[in-house]
C-alpha cells in the first residue's frame, strides 16, 4: 500500500478536520508536523506547496480539506486493500 502522509501544522483547524476525516474512514496516514519536523517543513518545501494540510499518496497530491478529493482517494485506497 502506498503510503499517506498528511502535511500539518500545531493549531490548524483544516488539519484536523483532515486526520479526523481519514480516522473516521479507517485510513491509515503518517502526519508530518511542520513545525515539530523541520525535515517535514523541507519535504513540504519540496513539494512546492506554501500551506497545510497537504495530504500526499503516491501521485496524489490534495491541498486543503476537499472533501470531494478526499472520498476519491478513500475509494481507491480501500478498493486497493481489498
Amino acid at each position: 500500500m502506498t503510503e499517506l502522509k498528511v502535511f500539518t501544522t500545531t493549531g490548524c483547524a483544516n488539519c484536523m478536520q483532515v486526520k479526523d476525516y481519514l480516522k473516521k474512514a479507517g485510513i491509515e496516514f503518517t502526519e508530518c508536523n511542520i513545525v515539530e519536523n523541520p525535515e517535514a517543513a523541507e519535504e513540504l518545501k519540496r513539494l512546492g506547496a506554501l500551506s497545510v494540510p497537504l495530504i500526499v499518496c503516491g501521485d496524489t497530491i490534495i491541498h486543503g480539506f476537499d472533501r470531494a478529493r478526499l472520498d476519491e482517494l478513500i475509494a481507491c485506497l480501500t478498493a486497493a486493500a481489498v
